[in-house]
């Protein structure tokens, strides 16, 4: 018997009446007369009296629908538990980045993942490398895009790209005039020390980013002058975006059209591997799988 099987007899049992079930239910009177047929049958007892037209409970019909009520209401409570988990990304592949991270993860990340129907939801969370590499041990994430400082034995690595420190600067920047393309590095690189005396968003060295822009300061021997100070790379970006000074952060993998990188002089002692990590632990089904094949595919990753 199933939930089907309970509630068609309930509704018989409310109704009193064969017809009038069946018009609730939207099936044919005859098709509900097989269903009450059958359920007897397999109970080997009548679970109505039949007076006509009139259907009434037998004892053991009471207690069938007494029963029936109660597996009823217990299968509506676990649908809306399992709706209100739903509701909060119980059901979505947790996906962890850094802060600097927003722009690949919303602008190419994401639409090329949902780019195939029929995979699951997905839950974001934006945080520290350290800490996402910590929820994916701990299994709290089922992947993130992290900065590796070493390697743990319950955890798959994929090494995606390095990364180095970039000068990031609005689009219309004077220093873009003045940069050189030198072989070795990406972007082209600052021509002198002059974009020291421009403003510069300071991001807090508890960051993977401020901390590494600090190193090269401090190797360099020479600051910049700080106009703003921010907590995050996802806060340091905007203030760019918007032309409130420059700023240095770990390359992001994905470059908006309102700002541009430069490479710093010898910013490759700073460099750092990013990489895509998950737990061996972790159970994969086809739409984690496919997200995984779509962050190679992105990074350009060969196997």
């Amino acid at each position: 018997m199933n939930i089907k099987d309970y509630s068609y007899i309930v509704e018989i049992a409310d109704q009193a009446s064969l017809t009038a079930a069946a018009e609730r239910l939207r099936i044919t009177q005859g098709a509900l007369s097989k269903y009450v047929r059958r359920i007897e049958s397999e109970l080997g007892s009548p679970l109505f009296y039949r007076h006509g037209k009139r259907f009434t409970l037998t004892p053991i019909g009471k207690l069938y629908v007494d029963r029936g009520r109660e597996i009823i209401r217990q299968d509506q409570l676990v649908a809306d538990g399992i709706q209100k988990l739903k509701a909060n990304g119980a059901d979505a592949i947790r996906l962890g980045y850094g802060m600097g991270f927003a722009d690949f993860i919303l602008d190419r990340l994401l639409p090329a993942y949902f780019a195939n129907p029929g995979v699951r939801p997905v839950s974001v969370r934006e945080s520290s490398s350290a800490e996402l590499i910590r929820d994916t041990e701990n299994c709290d994430l089922d992947v993130c895009l992290a900065y590796v400082d070493s390697f743990r034995s319950g955890l798959t690595y994929v090494p995606l790209s390095p990364a180095r420190p970039v000068l990031v600067v609005p689009d219309d920047s004077e220093l873009l005039d003045t940069a050189e393309l030198k072989s070795g590095y990406p972007y082209p690189v600052v021509a002198d020390d002059r974009w020291l005396d421009e403003p510069f968003i300071r991001i807090a060295t508890l960051t993977r980013s401020g901390a590494t822009a600090q190193a090269y300061f401090d190797r360099i021997g020479k600051h910049p002058v700080n106009r703003l100070y921010v907590n995050d790379v996802r806060s340091a970006l905007g203030a760019v975006y918007r032309g409130l000074g420059n700023t240095i952060v770990m390359e992001p993998p994905y470059l908006r059209n309102s700002v541009a990188y430069l490479c710093l002089p010898e910013g490759t002692r700073e460099e750092q591997q990013m990489c895509m990590v998950t737990s061996k632990d972790l159970d994969q089904d086809e739409s984690l799988i496919h997200m995984q094949k779509v962050v190679r595919l992105l990074y350009g990753y060969i196997s």
